[in-house]
């Protein structure tokens, strides 16, 4: 509880491409009269309020210090509310006005700039997490036993899932910017 106000957990995961899905879900909660107040990768908390219908959008950017509140300023000046951010995902609301719902992103391609954004971060990173794991399996296949082997042995599935799910993303986010493009097109 929080004074005469109550606050409510909800846990749910999203993937990166199914970002317009939590954008329905934080809508469809507020329209219960539940609105988002902070967001963790997994956990959402919500504040109880009176129901609203309530634009919720969500933009992938990786921000420098420096330009964080030109960035925050832009929306600002667009009518959205910051809310939060979570691993470089920012959350913004609006409420929603009649007639078509707000965007914060004027056209497709600033749509797919987002994904793209995401994208080449995780195809950067990629290297690094081959190469750990061909370290786990080096140490492994040395003939370590005992803990430490059952421990390199645990860490290497663990990677290896790791890059099963990466790989999935990868191709995941790829597909969703070809489905925004086709869209697009005339």
């Amino acid at each position: 509880m929080n004074g005469d106000r109550s606050t409510r957990v909800a846990w749910r995961l999203f993937w990166a491409w199914n970002d317009e899905k939590e954008e329905r879900w934080l809508r469809e909660m507020a329209k219960q009269g539940w609105h988002l107040s902070r967001a963790a990768l997994v956990r959402f908390v919500f504040d109880q309020g009176e129901p609203a219908d309530v634009v919720y959008k969500l933009d992938y950017n990786i921000l420098a210090k420096r330009d964080r509140d030109e960035y925050l300023g832009l929306f600002r000046a667009a009518g959205w509310e910051h809310v939060g951010e979570v691993a470089n995902w920012h959350y913004f609301r609006t409420l929603a006005t009649t007639g078509a719902d707000p965007e914060i992103f004027s056209d497709v391609e600033s749509r797919i700039a987002k994904y793209k954004r995401l994208l080449y971060l995780l195809l950067a990173l990629l290297p690094i997490s081959l190469v750990s794991l061909q370290s786990l399996l080096d140490r492994r296949l040395a003939g370590a036993g005992g803990a430490m082997g059952a421990i390199l042995a645990g860490g290497a599935v663990a990677y290896t899932l790791l890059l099963v799910l990466w790989s999935v993303a990868l191709i995941r986010i790829a597909m969703h910017i070809r489905k925004l493009r086709r869209r697009s097109e005339p």
